[in-house]
């Protein structure tokens, strides 16, 4: 009976690693948190050996070659309840999400705005998009 309780009591905690990747070239990026009720460790080892192997990890929509990786850091590792990892992924998640689109946004020059009533052809224009 004791065992069970003390089973219960683990599953009812995630462990929450969070890791970042060093580059060659000095850059350095976070990999997506990683979760797991009992041993993060191999859910961390089994990603960078993946990788390892296939040579390569997609990333944004770039590719990343392993022999650019100089060193790969488990930053933090935490034991939170379940609810807190769920909260803690869903803001890691909006977090990369706003990146993601800030990046989208960029552009090489400077475009320069129109008019905002009169699209070119002196129709209404379309709401901007964020």
């Amino acid at each position: 009976m004791a065992d069970r309780d003390k089973s219960e009591e683990l599953d009812a905690t995630v462990l929450f690693a969070q890791v970042t990747v060093h580059l060659e070239d000095g850059q350095s990026f976070e990999l997506l948190p990683f979760e797991d009720t009992q041993d993060v460790k191999s859910k961390v080892e089994e990603l960078v050996g993946d990788w390892a192997k296939s040579g390569f990890l997609l990333r944004d929509g770039a590719i990343v070659p392993w022999h650019r990786v100089t060193r790969i850091d488990a930053m933090q590792v935490e034991e939170l309840a379940r609810g807190d990892a769920e909260q803690r992924m869903k803001e890691w998640q909006a977090r990369d999400t706003e990146r993601l689109q800030q990046s989208f946004w960029k552009t090489k020059k400077k475009r320069e705005k129109k008019d905002e009533k009169d699209g070119e052809d002196g129709q209404p224009a379309s709401p901007p998009v964020h």
